[in-house]
């Protein structure tokens, strides 16, 4: 769709964004609060997909959310509506300005989708004069946010069916002081973490920004165990020092408070980083939300939900070098995915990444991961193309088609390898007794 037929849409959106910045309350420390407080009711049940959406390929909830916190930490703090601070004096009067105001950034941010369905193609419209607009869908081809979001909750979904037992025991009381709670809170947190896995591809060892993934993880578990306890304790969303909650989190996993510090701030949303997240709506609300300068406010429904992929994004933004240097060691993980899926003892896997040369020795191309099944003969060829879910605008987006179609390349050498040396040459080098006594029948590729 040509950009003249995309910018009444864009104008429209424009002129109800700045419509939202002229009526933000002045109290902006009680605004994000009340927006905290309402996300936190979100509904979240356990291994259960959501159901589809003309717009977002799925039902999100919370879609206005980042864009709601954006408008909010990108605000002048000296400028704002007095008004609403009088007539929402109460917790229950905030929640309500909240719950209305997320309800017109969701539709905001509902716009820039079909905006950005249109840059794509995948959507036409029609204005009708009166600045509202009529969408279809005009192919049959998915968005690639959609396949990257139906994937992601179908992970999430099957490992919230299995380790929901482990978080139906029964709770502790949260009020005491008893090392067995606090052991309990820890538990639980650890269960979410497992719970999370497919968020985060790196080693525990490698380090990004400072800090190991370990430390990342081990941060994320106390705040997952602090926030749980607090909101057993019927304790409402609160600001808490970020200095006292690093010192707090370093005493506890004995560690170094700058290095707790630079992990906080991985996990946490601040006026720098708010458009960064804003840009695909509905995707990993922030764990925690910065509202001064030293004043934290953590989410449970961020901490529970999808707060590694918060991170992994936020570490892209940040550290973007250091983050694609290490990209390669996700290979380690992916190897350890696939032993896992096929542990059973008719599969044979790669121990790691196989060579594969021309006829004059030099290197043509590898291959990721191997899997056989001794009982079909089936040879599976994995091509690994890790590239980051959700892309932020159109041209991130073509950036990764490209990224797909070098690795199709890539496949295509593998499988013109294959025609040269056979299934059976390729089998040998990733476990030779298995060779001896078995053939290769089919080959199947999968990138």
């Amino acid at each position: 769709m040509s950009v003249p037929d995309r910018q009444p849409l864009r104008r429209v959106i424009d002129e109800h964004q700045g419509h939202l910045r002229a009526g933000l309350p002045r109290d902006r420390a009680a605004a994000v609060l009340a927006i905290i407080r309402v996300q936190d009711r979100l509904p979240h049940p356990a291994g259960v997909e959501p159901p589809p959406d003309l717009v977002t390929g799925r039902r999100l909830a919370g879609l206005g959310t980042s864009k709601a916190l954006q408008l909010l930490l990108e605000s002048d703090p000296d400028a704002g509506d007095d008004a609403i601070a009088a007539t929402a004096h109460s917790g229950p009067g905030w929640d309500g300005w909240a719950e209305r105001f997320l309800d017109e950034c969701g539709r905001l941010a509902a716009a820039e989708l079909v905006l950005g369905h249109c840059e794509t193609g995948f959507m036409r419209i029609v204005d009708d004069g009166n600045d509202t607009f009529d969408a279809w869908i005009a192919t049959k081809r998915e968005p690639t946010s959609w396949r990257e979001r139906a994937d992601i909750d179908w992970w999430a979904a099957s490992l919230s069916r299995r380790y929901a037992p482990a978080l139906r025991s029964a709770r502790p009381n949260p009020a005491s002081d008893a090392p067995e709670v606090e052991a309990w809170y820890r538990r639980v947190a650890g269960v979410h973490l497992e719970m999370m896995t497919y968020q985060l591809g790196y080693p525990l060892d490698v380090e990004i920004g400072g800090c190991t993934i370990q430390t990342y993880r081990d941060v994320l578990a106390w705040l997952i165990g602090w926030e749980l306890r607090a909101h057993d304790r019927g304790d409402a969303a609160a600001p808490r020092s970020e200095r006292s909650l690093v010192a707090a989190i370093g005493s506890a996993l004995a560690v170094d408070p700058e290095i707790i510090g630079r992990a906080v701030a991985a996990f946490t949303l601040d006026r720098e980083a708010a458009a960064y997240h804003a840009a695909v709506p509905g995707v990993a609300a922030a764990p925690l939300v910065r509202i001064s300068p030293d004043l934290l406010v953590a989410s449970l429904h961020g901490l529970t939900t999808e707060p590694l992929l918060f991170l992994t994004r936020e570490l892209k933004r940040c550290e973007s070098q250091e983050y694609h240097n290490t990209a390669f060691h996700r290979e380690i993980v992916f190897r350890g995915d696939l032993s896992v899926l096929f542990a059973d003892k008719r599969f044979v896997t790669s121990s790691g990444a196989i060579k594969l040369r021309r006829d004059a020795g030099d290197l043509r191309t590898d291959i990721d991961a191997v899997v056989f099944d001794r009982k079909t003969g089936t040879l599976g060829v994995f091509e690994l193309k890790s590239q980051d879910p959700f892309a932020r605008s159109s041209a991130e987006l073509a950036r990764q088609r490209d990224n797909v179609l070098y690795a199709n390349r890539q496949v295509s050498g593998v499988l013109d390898w294959l025609r040269r040396h056979g299934g059976d040459d390729l089998l040998r080098r990733v476990d030779a007794p298995t060779a001896k006594r078995f053939r290769v029948h089919k080959v199947y590729p999968f990138v």
